[in-house]
This record gives structure tokens, sequence and C-alpha cells, in this order.
């Protein structure tokens, strides 16, 4: 009598356990790959970009910070919603004769629609700060 005591909590734990997993939402359902492309125009060749991303989440004002840019492209996981997204720091390009520079610069939307599921892309222009 002892040993099917034990069993039916044991039991009854497998069961929802089962039933909890079942009903879980998958990860990646809620989040999405976001692409940022700097649009530097047909003008400048980017050697690298150093600078700052927030994302805003303009549902829950919450903000996400990233920096790793690879040339003129940054890729971010994301909730999917819509966001505000700024980006500032330094870019360093090479004009049509070929000389570097050096500049501060900037990016920014205040509506970048996220919520396809699997992948979003959006275009920023640059906009150079004053020296």
């Amino acid at each position: 009598m002892k040993k099917r005591t034990l069993y039916i909590p044991l039991l009854t734990t497998i069961i929802v356990s089962l039933m909890l997993t079942a009903c879980h939402q998958a990860e990646d359902e809620i989040f999405t790959t976001a692409d940022i492309v700097l649009n530097d125009g047909d003008t400048l060749q980017i050697e690298r970009v150093q600078a700052t991303a927030l994302f805003t989440d303009l549902n829950s004002r919450r903000t996400t910070s990233m920096t790793e840019f690879e040339g003129n492209s940054l890729r971010a996981q994301l909730l999917r919603s819509a966001y505000s997204i700024s980006v500032e720091g330094l870019l360093r390009y090479r004009d049509k004769q070929g000389t570097l520079h050096t500049r501060q610069m900037r990016a920014f939307t205040d509506y970048a629609d996220f919520s396809a599921k699997g992948y979003n892309m959006t275009t920023l222009d640059i906009i150079f700060m004053e020296q």
C-alpha cells in the first residue's frame, strides 16, 4: 500500500510537467532578428563604425543598447515590437578620392516596425555632426 501512495504524487507531477511544457510558447515566436543598416550613400566607403545603438520599445518603453557593428550594419535579437532607434558615435570612412576621415555621426528613426517573425531590417541615414 505504501508503494502505491508514492507513485500517485510522482505520476501527478510528471503529468503536470508534461502539460506545462506542451503549453509553453516557443521563445523564437516572441523574439526577432533585426538588422540596422547605416545608409552611407554611394559616395562613402565605410571602414568602421564605433557607435552605440539605443532601441526603445514603443510599447513598454524598455531600452536596449548595442555596440557590435560589422561594417555599416548591426544585428540585434529583440522582442517583436515597434522601436525608436538612435545611433551615435564615430564613423571612419573613405571619400571618393580615397582620403580617410573620422567624424562624429548620428542616425535616428522614431518608428521601426520589428514585429515580423524571423527577420526585420531598417535603414537609417547618417547625419554628420559639426566638428
